[in-house]
Parts: C-alpha cells; structure tokens; sequence
C-alpha cells in the first residue's frame, strides 16, 4: 500500500521533499542518529572527461550528509551514520591503470571505494580493493561480467547491470520493425558484455545481428576496419557503443561511407548521453558533428523524473553556491555553476553517484558505530547488500551479488534534434519504458538525414526488406532487385561475368551451367553454339570457352589460343564450329582430334592428326580390306 501511495504521488508530481515526508512519517525515521565516536572514510572516482556533474553529486552527498540533510533521501528507521566522514575524490581518467594505483594507494585506509564510471576501470580497481578486503560501489559500470562473484567478490553496484538495458534496446529495435542490425561495440568488458546481452535478447524476440564488430579504443583502423564492415554487411540500423574519445572516427568514417543519409538509424546506450559535451571539447568541426548525430537515438536508465530531478537540481545550484571557490576536479564551483546548463545538469549517473555515496557510507557506519549491535561477522559489504532506503535514484537494494535490484526503474528513450537556432544538439525525452508496460511514446522521433520528425519517415532497408530486394532511397521503400541483379541488402548490384540472375529478387547469382555470360548483369546464360558447351569448372565468361561435347570435333582451332592459354583477347570470341564426327572415327571431344576406329585407317602426316602435312581431306577415314588390317586407336595402327 506504501509503494501504491508512493507511486501515484511521484507520477502527479507531488515534489519530492513532501513525498519523502510522507515516507518517513510512514516508515517512523527521522534522518540517521549520528556517532560521535567513529569515522568512515571513502575513496571516490569519477571520469572528469565524461562529464565533472558526477564528481559535484559526489561532494553534494558528502556535504548532504555531514551536515544530516536528508531531503533527498529516506532512511529506514534506526540508520546510523559516523560523525566524521572523509573523502578523497580522484579523476580515474577513464584509464584502468589509475584505477587500481587508487585502490592500491588507499588500501585500508578506507572503509569503501565509490566507482568507477567504465567498467574497464572498475573491474580491475575491484581486484586491487579487495587484497585489502575493500569493497567497491559503482555508480556507472553496468558489464555483465562484474556480476560473478567468484572473480570479483567485493564489487557492488547502485546502477542496474546492462542485461536489462540491452534487452531494452532490442525491444525497441523490434517496436521498429528493425529485425537486422548491425553492432559495433568497444573491446572492453562494457561493450562486448552489452553486445553479448542484446545478442542474446534480440534473438528471443527475432531481432537478428547481422555483423557484429569490435573495435579498439583510440585505434583508427580498427574503428575504420568495423564501420566498413557493418557497412559492407549492409547493416542500415547501427546499435553503436562508443565513448566520446573514439565518436569522431566513428563519425568521419560513416561519413565517407554515406552512412547518415536518409535509411539510417543510429543508436547508442549510455556512453554518450550529452553530445554537445563531445562537440563541444573534441569535435573537429562542430557543426558538422551536429549534423552527423542529427536524429540518433539513445536509451538507458533513466532514475530522474519529475520531481526527483527538480529537487536535485535544486539542491545542486544550492550546494554550488556555498563555496564557489571549492574545487571539485581541478574546476572552481563557480565555474561548473556558470556552464551547468550547457553540462546538461544532474543526469541519472550522477543520481547513482549520490546514492552510492549514501549507500557506502551508511554500510560502513553500521560496521563501526557503537550504536548498531555488534555482528563480528558482518562486513561493509555484507551491511550494504541488507540495507534498503529510498534515494534519489529510486528504490535502493541490492540483489546477493551486489547488483542493484531493476524493481521500480525507468528507462528513457532520447533523441538528438538541433535546436531552434541550430548551434546546439539538444536531447529530447521521446518515451519511456517500464517493465510492467513496454513503451510509452511521448512524441515523434527526429530520423538521420531528415529535416522533420514524424513516425511514417521512420528508416527502412535491409532491417525491413524482404531478402531480394534493397532500400530505394528516391522511392523510400523497398525495392525487389532486377533479373540480372542481386541484392546485398544495401543496394542491386549486376552479376558479374560467369553468374546470371534469371529472376527479379535474387540474393545471389548463380553460374551458368552449359553456357556461358560473358558481360555483366546478365539474366540469363547464352547457350553455346551446336555440339559444343562449356564444361563444368570453368568460369563460362566466354564463348571461346565452348568445348566440342563427345562423338564431335573442333576442324579448325583457336588461332589467338595456346593450349589452354588465350595469346591474345580477341581469342574470346571465337565461337568453335564442332563439327559431327566422321564415319569410321571416334571422337573424344574437346579439342582432340577424331582417330580410326577399328577396321578404318587415317592419314597420321595430316597436320591437324599430329602429322607435319597439310591435308585438305584430313579428316576422312578409309575403311581397310581386309578390315582386320586396321586396328584404328588413338595411334592409328595398321
């Protein structure tokens, strides 16, 4: 009933500090009972390059709590929490390297860890944390792999694991008719565990990977080598995970690709979520980057809605203004407070940062205040995977392995339009999803290389198409391929040379079989001339190709043809004229000549029979008397 009432308060807007109100007159807490006889320590990392708003959540919690201020929050009756608490806030820099000296140069010198944001970097700060039996509570990673608790014991998580976002994805993908897609993804374990995730989804609900491609981060040719080959796949709807360090390859590649013509869609999960933010520090040309991303779509977990978000911004622009001189990241207050907006404000990372922070701290406190009865078993990890408190990220619980519980989440979908004035990519909340409905749209979807919004210019090509055919840009729809052409699922290309297509919506050419085509985007087989066909093997490009079948001959032979070698290229039209083979003779066909069969003789000096003479009747056989005189055979004997 509690949940009930909740529910349908946040979804009319009831402001959030009148909801938790509610709550904690509900739940009998009042904010935390505060220790005067313990201390917590927390090592903290953020990623300043994504983006410094989490790194601001981070010292808002700390501040929030230092001072009992728990108007974001509700707290189970009876929580505790340690008068002294630290923190040392680090930018990881989105390497793993710097990750683990952190947790290495910690040690046990704190209670928990908060972070990191890239799971490449948490996984491995996990392992160094945990040889000081340190937990780690992340508020960004989301890899399938940091799930096993057999290799990482002490990793915990206040955002949910990617399985659900990419089951999510393909979903969507599914509500778009776009059943054959393509995906790029990272070599690290974010990208290839949510390519395996939605591989593993789409294919439960029919959405087929058509090319899956790797790349590696900051390598060129690597992401030259996966966008070319999504593109030779004929992949037109692109599930891209990519962070902004590696986007600008991405993007100047599928450009000279055409690859952002209308009968694209690009779509990514979180690991861009502001592109003004890459735009604006690293995009070569802004306003062509605009132009690129115009009508991308991006999904992920949305916690922030209605009056959470505006009570955390709220709180934001209170706490930036305390100090303006205090630096989080190198970066005055008074200068993140300046560019806030153009940041993009408090996005749902930065919610999880806050509520991790909470969530690490309250877990240690109740390790080591006097107040909570003594458990000599229970650990920091152990107190934060039996805690549950409503925060600013929704419902805070934490399943047996660490992971966060999806119960109550939002995913939202976005899509990136220009603004009004067009110098600036502005993020436009299109619909959400929820487990208990599916999706809900809010209003229509900008596509790729369009100029206006609207659900009937929704993309369509090889995600659409029928195997056959290919998208036709000037029709906008799908077009059945041509006899004489096949489809790649990007466009109709001519059979070449060897192959024909006799039928309109062919996916391949076949060769020809007797016959021969000898010009490209041909439908069907030019048959060979009388007695003659081409044998099975070859490449039946030619007419020269053309051998005399069994029981015929070929009188004159190629004169531009050396053996089996072509001397010269106008030996490729020469039509062989096989002839009937002779009375008294056996013929093998091909180019062999016609030899005495028995009881018939042959004159062997006849040039064309081996012999250095010409003969103009070369090719007639004499019967022998007696007839036994004549043994015939492919040696003439007599």
């Amino acid at each position: 009933q509690l949940f009930v009432l909740a529910y349908g308060m946040r979804r009319a807007s009831l402001p959030l500090g009148a909801l938790l109100a509610v709550l904690a007159a509900a739940w009998g807490c009042e904010g935390f009972q505060v220790d005067p006889s313990c201390s917590v320590s927390l090592g903290i990392t953020a990623w300043n390059q994504f983006s410094p708003v989490q790194a601001v959540a981070a010292q808002m919690a700390v501040w929030d709590i230092q001072s009992a201020h728990t108007g974001l929050v509700a707290l189970p009756s009876g929580a505790v929490m340690c008068k002294n608490l630290s923190f040392s806030l680090i930018d990881t820099l989105g390497k793993p390297a710097v990750g683990i000296g952190a947790a290495l140069n910690w040690g046990s010198s704190v209670d928990a860890i908060v972070g990191s944001y890239r799971s490449a970097v948490s996984g491995p700060m996990s392992l160094a944390a945990t040889i000081n039996d340190v937990p780690v509570v992340s508020w960004g990673s989301t890899a399938a792999s940091l799930s096993d608790k057999g290799s990482y014991p002490l990793f915990h998580r206040t955002i949910p694991p990617d399985a659900v976002a990419a089951a999510v994805m393909a979903e969507m993908c599914l509500r778009f008719n776009f059943t054959r897609v393509g995906v790029m993804f990272l070599n690290d374990p974010w990208g290839s565990g949510y390519a395996n995730d939605f591989a593993t989804a789409g294919a439960s609900l029919g959405v087929e990977v058509i090319s899956n491609q790797q790349y590696i981060s900051e390598d060129a040719s690597s992401i030259r080598e996966a966008v070319g080959a999504l593109h030779e796949a004929g992949a037109r709807v692109v599930i891209c995970m990519v962070f902004d360090t590696d986007l600008q390859e991405v993007l100047d590649i599928a450009e000279e690709l055409g690859m952002f013509s209308p009968g694209y869609s690009w779509m990514t999960p979180d690991g861009v979520t502001f592109p003004e933010t890459f735009i604006s520090s690293l995009a070569r040309d802004p306003a062509k980057a605009r132009v690129q991303l115009s009508g991308w779509l991006s999904t992920y977990v949305r916690p922030l809605f209605g009056g959470a978000q505006a009570a955390m911004e709220a709180r934001a622009r209170e706490f930036l203004a305390v100090n303006g001189s205090r630096l989080v990241l190198g970066q005055k207050h008074s200068e993140i407070a300046g560019r806030w907006d153009a940041l993009g404000g408090y996005d749902g990372f930065a919610a999880f940062m806050y509520d991790a922070v909470w969530l690490a701290a309250l877990g240690a406190s109740r390790v080591k205040s006097s107040l909570t009865a003594r458990r000599a078993t229970k650990t920091v990890s152990e107190e934060m995977k039996g805690m549950q408190f409503t925060g600013v990220s929704g419902n805070v619980q934490l399943l047996a392995n660490g992971d966060r519980s999806g119960d109550g989440l939002e995913y939202a979908v976005f899509n990136w339009v220009p603004s009004e004035t067009g110098d600036a990519l502005k993020v436009i909340e299109i619909g959400t999803w929820q487990s208990s409905r599916s999706f809900q749209w809010i209003t229509d979807p900008l596509w790729p290389g369009v100029k206006e919004p609207g659900w009937e210019r929704i993309p369509v090509g090889i995600a659409l198409c029928d195997p056959g055919s290919a998208f036709n840009v000037t029709a906008n729809e799908c077009v059945a391929c041509s006899p004489g052409h096949y489809s790649t699922g990007l466009d109709c290309r001519e059979c070449e040379r060897g192959r024909v297509a006799p039928d309109s919506g062919m996916v391949k050419c076949v060769p020809c079989k007797g016959g021969y085509a000898d010009r490209a985007g041909m439908s069907e087989c030019t048959a060979c001339p009388d007695n003659s066909e081409v044998a099975p093997g070859s490449p039946a490009q030619a007419v020269s190709e053309c051998a005399c079948l069994p029981h015929s001959y070929l009188p004159v032979l190629n004169p531009w043809a050396n053996g089996s070698n072509m001397t010269d290229p106008r030996g490729l039209d020469f039509a062989p004229e096989c002839k009937r083979c002779p009375a008294g003779a056996v013929c093998d066909g091909g180019l062999t000549p016609p030899y005495p069969t028995l009881g018939y003789w042959g004159d062997r000096a006849c040039g064309r029979l081996g012999g250095d003479r010409e003969c103009p009747d070369w090719n007639v056989f004499v019967q022998c008397s007696p007839e036994e005189a004549c043994a015939g055979g492919r040696d003439f004997a007599c």
